[in-house]
């Protein structure tokens, strides 16, 4: 008995949707795989850190009261160092931004105080502008530009001047790009 169409193209559907499960579950087996990976690696490090945690708490617990407040007061030291380079990084983040300076320039500006900041911020600008006017200077001296004669200024020939006058190439210009052609026109002196 033969197929019919209708019954051959269910077959094709349904061949198709078990193929798409098939993809599915390979897909989820892979995702799966690389959650459990990253879970365990995360629960690794999690564990690692609370055994560190554990010893550095037991070792405190032998330390004598005079020892216990110097450890404090020393981690309280290194909390306040770090708030006040927060701050000043925010300060100095704030001064670019009053100068209208690019924040991409504040790693290379650094001192302990915003006035040193202010100070560096300044000599900064300072040799920035002296290399670009040299930079400037330089490429005025060597690259002055002149156009070529009798063409236009990317070199090309130029069908309405005299040198290169082209009646085809004219009516093909005007087709394709008109606005060039009216360039070159008036660059020819038409």
């Amino acid at each position: 008995m033969e197929k019919t169409v209708e019954q051959i193209e269910e077959e094709r559907i349904e061949t198709e949707r078990v193929e798409a499960e098939k993809v599915q579950l390979e897909y989820d087996k892979k995702v799966n795989s690389e959650v459990d990976r990253r879970l365990t690696t995360a629960m690794q490090k999690k564990e690692a850190e609370y055994k560190e945690k554990l010893k550095d708490e037991q070792r405190k617990s032998t330390l004598s009261a005079e020892e216990n407040q110097k450890e404090r007061e020393v981690e309280l030291a290194e909390r306040e160092e770090r708030i006040k380079r927060l701050e000043l990084n925010a300060s100095k983040m704030d001064l670019f931004k009053t100068r209208g300076y690019s924040l991409d320039l504040t790693d290379f500006v650094n001192g302990n105080t915003i006035e040193e900041i202010d100070t560096n911020v300044v000599n900064l600008n300072k040799v920035i502008a002296t290399i670009v006017e040299k930079q400037v200077t330089e490429r005025l001296k060597t690259n002055s530009y002149t156009p070529p004669k009798g063409g236009n200024a990317s070199g090309e020939k130029n069908p309405f001047s005299k040198e290169h006058f082209n009646l085809t190439e004219q009516g093909a210009l005007y087709k394709s790009n008109p606005t060039l052609a009216k360039s070159l026109m008036s660059s020819a002196g038409k």
